[in-house]
């Protein structure tokens, strides 16, 4: 069976270990990197993209503006991974699919990915 495949833009080495480590618990196959053009991101051909808003080069809901504008990533669902306040205001902006929150739970994130990428599928661990 496919794994589906996750790409992770995060720049904190600690948070992209623990995520990458839980996705990969749920059964993703995980890449991360810290920032790379959009246009290069295609190159991972993911079925999900989880985009922080802090990165140190763009905000995170710039990038997924340019990720939505790709006609090669246009379909691929994008989940925004912030601290911001407004996160729901910059997941509108951007056309992003949807956020999580940091400091992040697990459940809510592993619920997030599942609900966009298996959405006839509930996470069995960290119900």
């Amino acid at each position: 069976m496919k794994k589906n495949k996750v790409l992770l833009v995060e720049d904190n080495d600690e948070i992209s270990s623990i995520v990458s480590w839980l996705l990969e618990e749920e059964g993703y196959a995980v890449n991360s990197t810290t920032h790379l053009p959009a246009k290069q991101l295609a190159a991972f051909e993911p079925d999900l993209i989880v985009l922080d808003e802090w990165l140190a080069d763009i905000g995170g809901h710039m990038l997924c503006k340019e990720i939505k504008a790709m006609a090669e990533l246009a379909h691929v669902p994008v989940i925004i991974f912030s601290t911001a306040t407004d996160i729901e205001e910059l997941m509108a902006s951007c056309g992003a699919d949807g956020f999580v929150r940091k400091p992040f739970d697990l459940q809510e994130l592993t619920r997030e990915v599942g609900r966009l990428l298996n959405p006839h599928k509930i996470s069995a661990s960290y119900n």
